[in-house]
């Protein structure tokens, strides 16, 4: 039986009109790096564009603003996908205090920041698999020519973009558009390479392990201690944003009638519905780390000379924001047990170091200090200062971005001061750190003592 890819018979061939060889397929080149980091980076702006924009379409189509005007819901979209991306903006009001009332002022321009971690991490995932492609299609001398530009193409559209978004009210610097845009997308896309290089070796073409062979001994343990000591603080500021999430999500089940009932009352619609549930989804990030602030009793700001604490809760108007219910009205004797979650987090991180790290200054300080006991408490000590430390620096960062500035009156202070909560964080994670190791070692050495 003749089969469709069989060869032609002689016969066949000198008939007129029959192919005189096998069939080639027409394949395109390979373009070039420079060519799929600018797709990759139009590909992404065009996406980031359309989530944003076809809620605001709906909504404008639904009657959620004053009518459908076309220019506004591009003015609009665009406006929020600068805020999407963490471009501070100017707000400039014109606003008449005496139709305000009494001696209510508005300033005439405040900074509005607001930084919705949850979209946020759309445009970073999409950059992570851009990161990831231009990665398997490079080698690691070549990396540059395809990440360079997708940032850069990337951070023109954001120019161009907070050019179209101008108005009276919202006035945004071109330069800082693209900076911040430029800034997430690098991140986004090395962490992409990284993620598929799996190694920053492979990714910059370096042989590190061939590096740290060549040091001597000494720095060889005290890179092997660092390394064990910072991923040590990273478990420890997972275990705090987890315990976060779930003191938050106890507040939300706890007083969810209440929730409920601002929502009634607010009586949006089912445009201003979804467009607050989105809202609230966004936020979620920016609310559990506004629930680590609380746990670690720095606490966090709910405008202007406000606070909430588990110490103290001072509050004024409250916004008609249903997740803003959950807030306690007052701080109750019982609301100091919170303190004690980021001193688990530490005891995990302690626990965790035990079974992975390598405690090379206990070795170190063992062979100075004959006395065991006091050689021991300093490395334990050391270790959980330097777990602490680490730990408040990597959430130093998150902290910073939740806080939000909404520049309007009172309304310019939300949010947990980054410097005092990742401090605190940082004591207490370090105090975890140093029961979590005393702890798991004390462990070790009597389930040897059993076994012997």
């Amino acid at each position: 039986m003749a089969t469709t890819d069989s060869t032609p018979s002689a016969a066949a061939r000198s008939r007129p009109g029959a192919p005189s060889g096998p069939r080639r397929r027409f394949r395109l080149p390979t373009p070039p790096l420079w060519l799929i980091g600018l797709v990759e980076a139009a590909q992404i702006l065009l996406i980031t564009i359309l989530l944003v924009g076809l809620p605001v379409l709906v909504m404008s189509l639904a009657g959620g603003f004053s009518g459908f005007d076309l220019g506004a819901v591009a003015e609009l979209t665009t406006q929020a996908w600068l805020v999407l991306h963490g471009t501070p903006v100017q707000l400039v009001l014109d606003s008449d205090a005496a139709a305000l009332g009494g001696g209510l002022t508005v300033p005439a321009a405040g900074w509005f920041h607001l930084v919705p971690l949850g979209l946020t991490l759309i445009p970073l995932w999409l950059g992570w698999r851009a990161g990831g492609r231009i990665a398997r299609g490079s080698y690691s001398d070549q990396l540059w020519q395809g990440l360079l530009p997708l940032i850069l193409g990337y951070a023109s559209g954001a120019a161009g973009l907070a050019w179209l978004a101008q108005s009276e009210t919202f006035q945004v610097m071109p330069l800082l558009g693209a900076l911040c845009a430029a800034v997430l997308m690098s991140l986004a896309a090395l962490a992409g390479c990284y993620a598929e290089a799996r190694s920053a070796g492979r990714m910059f073409g370096t042989d590190l392990e061939e590096r740290i062979d060549a040091l001597s001994q000494r720095l060889r343990w005290a890179g092997s201690y660092a390394w064990a000591v910072a991923r040590a603080g990273f478990v420890g500021c997972i275990a705090a944003c987890g315990l976060a999430a779930l003191l938050l999500a106890g507040a939300l089940g706890m007083r969810w009638m209440e929730i409920a009932n601002v929502y009634e009352q607010l009586n949006p619609g089912v445009a201003g519905v979804t467009g607050l549930t989105v809202l609230h989804l966004g936020l979620a990030p920016n609310l559990v780390l506004w629930a680590l602030a609380y746990s670690t009793g720095s606490g966090f700001a709910l405008g202007t000379g406000t606070l909430v604490s588990p110490l103290s809760t001072e509050l004024g108007a409250v916004p008609a924001v249903p997740v803003l219910a959950a807030l306690p009205a007052e701080a109750s004797p019982y609301s100091l047990l919170v303190l004690g979650l980021p001193v688990l987090a530490g005891v995990v991180a302690g626990w965790w170091l035990m079974r992975e790290g390598e405690n090379h200054l206990g070795d170190w300080f063992t062979l100075r200090i004959s006395f065991r006991p006091l050689a021991a408490g300093l490395s334990t000590l050391a270790l959980g200062v330097l777990t602490g430390l680490v730990t408040g620096l990597l959430a130093l960062g998150p902290l910073w971005l939740s806080h939000i500035s909404l520049g309007v009156g009172r309304m310019t202070d939300l949010g947990p001061h980054a410097l005092l909560s990742a401090g605190m964080l940082g004591a207490w994670v370090a105090l975890g750190a140093i029961l979590g190791y005393s702890i798991s070692l004390g462990a070790q050495r009597l389930r040897r003592r059993t076994r012997s």
